[in-house]
């Protein structure tokens, strides 16, 4: 057997994940051959992979002190190549101790520093990160990629001043690189420095006069400057350039959206504006279509200036005097609005007088003013201080052993970079779980139901039972309860005392289905755990409002003339409050709660050994459409997808649908949820929109164990043209490269 056979056939071994018989194997022919280099190398690094430091070191100094220089880096790519193996693998933990040692034999290897780097990027592990791309440049100090990584680093934590040094830096080695100069002119923009970013945005275009990012933004920058008719040429060259895209995008509207859905009006604005691009419509009636983006988006400064130009354009209406007088009266410019009311009064005189009333303070008062009640101005960070400190720990306080380690293997996908929204660590430890009584406790939900507050008698806010959004990771530091908006707040809503015995199970956004899912039903695992008498307990604070809230609240075992359904303004106090802590921080799950949902939701009986391609379809959501869904649907048609849409199933159904599924495919939304129900290795691959990455899909998958992949979505135009279209992301409709789908499904069919 030659050397390449011989060494393929250890390669074989480490990528089975067969150390001990890769040790059996190369011990074999060490015994014929014992002063073999390669064997024994490969012998140290099966040692190693199995966590046998102790040998592996030992036969590593034997390498080093026996071996000339040059045999040595041909030994460290041995070890490179293993590391490549288990990068591949998803092994990340050993893929970086792997890199490690190929940099302590051989401290030039470039990819041992650019992969290292990266994989510690994805881990959060920020120093070491930028410490390794600072090494690199000290090292190798014309290697264009450590500029763009270490500048994309800084860019992605929203360290713009760091980025921007060393973009700079980048361009002394390489003035035109297009990557570095786009990356440039955005963190200036971020930064507010709009001259700088323009300079850089005229360069790219320069350079590229096919580059429609470079219009798209220098178009923005314009707007910003109130230069309408510079910013209206580079968006008709915008426009032009990506005529494909936007064709589609207005027939999408005129066939999808237009005829089937009665409130469109935000995805209307946009389609107004693009028509009037392409039809080079006259300056006031871009500059009205500009205006009411921005009014949409509480940009009330610049719209006023383009509502200004609207009108010394001869474009008149009340809509267009009703958000002038609302944008001057949000920035504080009453003086200027007196003239516009004149106006207003001139088409409508009571919407006149309306306006005139809120704006001189005389609207009538709330006549429950006298009733608000303070908010709170203290906290305990965590129910158990309160407990302790009220000597309630042993008889209120309920504490449950549950799993509370998440482990996570990074997403997949075809991009060269993994998207910053999963960079965290292996391994997350989340909250402990609880269920606490609380002796008159207060209960508040916000109207628009993103923020909570737990309190005591005394008006202390329990910091870890009163999440609001955004959901944040676990301990992130803005989570902390001193941050919480209730302490901003000066009065609430007045109390309704409820006698008895109540259990809050209402969360955050409970009507949203995800939510639903994994923040509100695993919290009754805890009463059950708790041995909870249900015969005892009067009220149950629950949102039941929904289908599948009645279908779910139904099989936990949650009577339905116990229920208290949420009414607003919601804040209560009852006799006792008892309430379970969330499974973990709002929108992350442990293992438990997954398993918890499938023995309830799901039937053993009914699953069986179907293997379905499902494509799941958001076309009747309010939101986040598939722009091109038309497209990727005859794509996935000959790849034998179903399309299905979940909503006109019942709970129980989608669980039993995605149980029998070998594959789905779906743009990010609730729908997802049901990946819980699926059973292990289901390929996953879900769409994102551009600037909405957000990775719960993720999380449930490795809890559940399944093959998890993404792609996201093309940016319309340009980033701030499309963020002047989507001023909230979450809302974003998604175009999606129908090619990067079709060369993922070549990888993982």
């Amino acid at each position: 057997m030659n050397i390449s056979e011989y060494e393929t056939r250890i390669k074989s071994f480490f990528e089975q994940e067969k150390y001990e018989k890769a040790i059996e194997y190369i011990e074999t022919n060490l015994f014929d051959n014992p002063a073999h280099n390669l064997s024994k190398i490969y012998l140290a690094l099966a040692y190693f992979c199995l966590g046998n430091d102790e040998i592996y070191q030992t036969i590593l100094l034997d390498l080093l002190f026996n071996n000339q220089e040059e045999e040595l880096i041909i030994l460290s790519q041995s070890i490179l190549n293993i590391a490549e193996l288990k990068l591949n693998q998803q092994h990340t933990d050993l893929a970086i101790k792997l890199y490690q040692q190929v940099l302590e034999i051989d401290a030039q290897s470039i990819v041992a520093y650019i992969n290292l780097a990266q994989l510690f990027t994805q881990k959060s592990n920020f120093d070491d990160a930028v410490f390794l791309w600072q090494e690199l440049i000290s090292i190798q100090p014309n290697l264009i990629i450590s500029y763009q990584n270490l500048g994309l680093l800084w860019q992605n934590i929203c360290e713009f001043k760091e980025a921007i040094a060393i973009y700079k830096k980048g361009l002394n080695i390489e003035e035109n690189n297009l990557n570095i100069l786009s990356n440039l002119g955005n963190c200036y923009l971020k930064n507010n420095q709009l001259k700088k970013a323009k300079d850089v945005f005229l360069k790219i275009i320069t350079i590229d006069s096919n580059n429609y990012q470079g219009y798209g933004e220098l178009g923005y920058i314009y707007l910003l400057e109130n230069d309408l008719n510079s910013a209206i040429k580079l968006w008709q060259e915008l426009t032009n350039h990506q005529r494909l895209v936007f064709e589609k995008y207005l027939y999408w509207y005129n066939n999808n959206i237009k005829p089937f859905f009665t409130d469109h009006k935000a995805i209307e604005l946009n389609i107004t504006l693009i028509n009037s691009l392409v039809n080079n419509d006259n300056q006031g009636k871009i500059a009205l279509n500009i205006a009411n983006l921005l009014y949409q988006q509480k940009n009330y400064l610049l719209a006023i200036n383009y509502y200004e130009i609207a009108l010394n354009n001869n474009l008149e209406s009340e809509s267009i005097y009703q958000h002038l007088i609302l944008s001057l009266f949000y920035t504080q410019q009453r003086d200027k609005i007196l003239n516009y009311l004149d106006k207003l009064y001139s088409i409508n005189p009571e919407k006149s007088q309306v306006f005139s009333q809120l704006i001189n303070n005389q609207t009538v008062e709330n006549k429950n003013n006298e009733n608000l009640v303070n908010s709170p101005n203290n906290y305990y960070d965590n129910v158990e201080k309160w407990a302790i400190k009220n000597d309630l720990i042993n008889s209120n306080y309920y504490n449950f052993n549950l799993d509370n380690i998440l482990n996570l293997k990074p997403p997949k996908t075809i991009d060269k970079n993994i998207h910053p929204s999963f960079y965290y660590p292996s391994i997350i430890e989340l909250p402990k779980t609880f269920l606490v009584n609380i002796p008159h406790g207060k209960f508040y939900l916000r109207q628009d139901e993103a923020s909570s507050a737990v309190m005591t008698e005394e008006n202390y806010l329990m910091g870890n039972l009163s999440p609001e959004s955004p959901a944040l990771s676990p301990n992130h530091p803005d989570s902390h309860p001193s941050k919480h908006s209730i302490l901003k707040t000066n009065f609430l809503p007045p109390i309704q005392q409820i006698e008895g015995k109540v259990i809050v199970l209402a969360g955050l956004l409970n009507k949203i289905y995800f939510h639903w899912l994994f923040d509100i039903l695993p919290r009754i695992k805890l009463l059950e755990l708790a041995n909870i008498n249900y015969r005892e307990i009067d009220y149950f604070l629950v949102d039941n409002s929904t289908n599948f809230q009645q279908e779910t609240l139904k099989i936990f075992g949650i009577p339905s003339e116990k229920i208290l359904p949420l009414s607003f303004p919601l804040h209560i106090q009852a006799n006792n409050l008892i309430i379970p802590s969330f499974p973990s921080s709002i929108a992350w799950m442990p293992s438990w709660s997954c398993d918890y949902l499938r023995d309830k939701i799901l039937d053993a009986k009914s699953i069986n050994n179907q293997r379905k391609r499902l494509y799941i379809s958001r076309n009747k959501s309010n939101n986040r459409h598939l722009i091109n869904e038309e497209e990727v649907i005859n794509l996935l048609l000959n790849y034998n997808f179903e399309v299905i849409n979940l909503e006109l199933l019942s709970v129980k159904q989608q669980g039993e649908l995605l149980s029998q599924a070998e594959m789905v495919i779906s743009p990010h939304g609730s729908g997802l949820s049901n990946l819980v129900f699926c059973q292990p290795k289901t390929k996953v691959i879900e769409i994102f929109a551009p600037n909405y990455v957000y990775p719960c899909y993720w999380l449930v998958s490795n809890l559940v164990n399944l093959n998890y992949h993404y792609l996201i979505g093309e940016i319309i135009g340009s980033k701030h043209f499309h963020s002047l279209l989507y001023p909230d992301s979450r809302f974003e409709d998604i175009y999606l490269n129908c090619e990067k789908l079709r060369q993922l499904l070549k990888i993982i069919i």
